[in-house]
């Protein structure tokens, strides 16, 4: 059995910090600075008055005047799921979680542990709280819709589990809107397959399962072959997180931080960072900036170098440009490391040549360049008439290579 826990309201929770009883009024989570003008999480006050997450601000207001928008913070959001995560993976579950207020993990290999299924469930609710929501099924998307169709402010704490034999009814009844942001590629793709299959009459999964394969893989193609899997219950196994050290490094600046300030902030994090990634024998692959913003609220951004590194310069030649997007002065500035490497050395050659494996680098950064801007963006200059008296025939630009001339 699948077993689904849900923090509801999570981004809505860590944006209010100590204003918990604030839950109970109309308010809104407000867009982010750089974001469409929608609104994000929606407290059960402002439900019933008839406001829904994605709405537009003008609507929204229109439809709710005395609706209070409270600023999103997403880095205190991301750390109290992480410690959540860390929660469920002290009773020994191996826990996938690819969005923050979601997690899953297999029961079976924690149920001689726990006493049984009912064991399990009963030792996360008392490890969580009331305030998490926990169901069990034989699939990820039914256990999620258990877990979702509690009222989040009337059953804290419920608990239920949905035998396998009651799967493909229960599948049957939930509608297509629960598929979004559940499919492969692109969300934007997905959300037009599920509208086309409203326009022809598809309501439910049960809708969908009815079709048969080959009219499914004709009109949708793999996307629609996927949506189908899910409505007949059919889903990969749980793929758990791997188990890492936490690498966080964080700084408070002086008041209204910004230019000099953050650079020399980031680079004392770099630094720090850099210092524990050798320490430990690691390298990094994947790095989050995170910043606390005076007059509340965060911003983060996340970036990867070309190959795991431990080298501080850089991290802060990655990181630097990334400062310019604040979109207001920080308090507080951190660096996390996301995913790590071990701390591995090109391989050795038996006859050293410099200029080959001069070569060879170039040839690998042009690449990735002309990968990410084109093939015309990476251009040498020929020197063709350095004599002559017009400019444009002294040189000329000609596609970049590596290959020796």
């Amino acid at each position: 059995m699948v077993v689904c826990v849900l923090l509801p309201l999570l981004a809505l929770r860590a944006a209010l910090e100590k204003d918990q009883d604030r839950l109970l009024e109309p308010i809104a989570l407000a867009p982010q600075h750089d974001g469409p003008q929608l609104t994000g999480e929606v407290s059960p006050a402002a439900q019933r008055l008839g406001v829904r997450p994605g709405m537009g601000l003008g609507e929204a207001v229109d439809i709710c005047p005395e609706l209070a928008l409270i600023t999103p913070d997403p880095s205190r959001a991301g750390q109290i799921w992480e410690a959540v995560l860390a929660r469920i993976e002290a009773t020994g579950a191996a826990v996938e979680s690819e969005r923050d207020g979601e997690a899953f993990f297999d029961a079976a290999g924690v149920q001689r542990l726990h006493g049984g299924l009912e064991g399990v469930l009963g030792t996360i609710g008392a490890r969580l709280g009331p305030n998490f929501l926990v169901a069990a099924a034989p699939t990820r998307l039914a256990a999620l819709a258990m877990a979702g169709e509690m009222p989040v402010d009337e059953l804290p704490g419920k608990r239920c589990v949905l035998p396998p034999e009651e799967t493909a009814a229960f599948l049957a009844t939930l509608p297509l809107t629960i598929l979004l942001d559940r499919l492969p590629g692109p969300a934007q793709e997905a959300r037009r397959m599920l509208e086309a299959m409203r326009r022809l009459g598809l309501r439910t999964l049960g809708d969908l399962a009815a079709l048969p394969l080959d009219a499914v893989a004709d009109r949708f193609g793999p996307t629609g072959l996927a949506a189908r899997d899910l409505a007949l219950g059919l889903e990969g196994p749980i793929r758990p997180r791997p188990p890492y050290e936490q690498m966080v490094e964080w700084l408070d600046l002086p008041d209204a931080a910004t230019g000099l300030h953050l650079e020399g902030g980031l680079t004392i994090l770099c630094d720090r960072l850099a210092g524990r990634l050798r320490s430990t024998g690691a390298s990094a692959r994947t790095l989050l900036v995170e910043a606390r913003l005076l007059g509340g609220g965060s911003w983060s951004y996340q970036a990867s170098p070309r190959w795991p590194t431990t080298s501080s310069t850089i991290l802060r030649l990655l990181l630097f440009p990334a400062l310019e997007q604040l979109p207001r002065p920080a308090g507080r500035l951190g660096l996390r490391a996301l995913e790590t490497a071990p701390q591995a050395a090109d391989q050795l050659e038996v006859v050293n040549r410099p200029g080959e494996t001069r070569r060879r680098r170039l040839g690998e950064a042009a690449r990735q360049v002309r990968a990410a801007v084109g093939e015309s963006a990476l251009m040498r200059i020929l020197e063709t008439e350095p004599e002559s008296r017009l400019p444009e025939r002294r040189m000329l630009l000609t596609p970049y290579s590596t290959e020796p001339q």
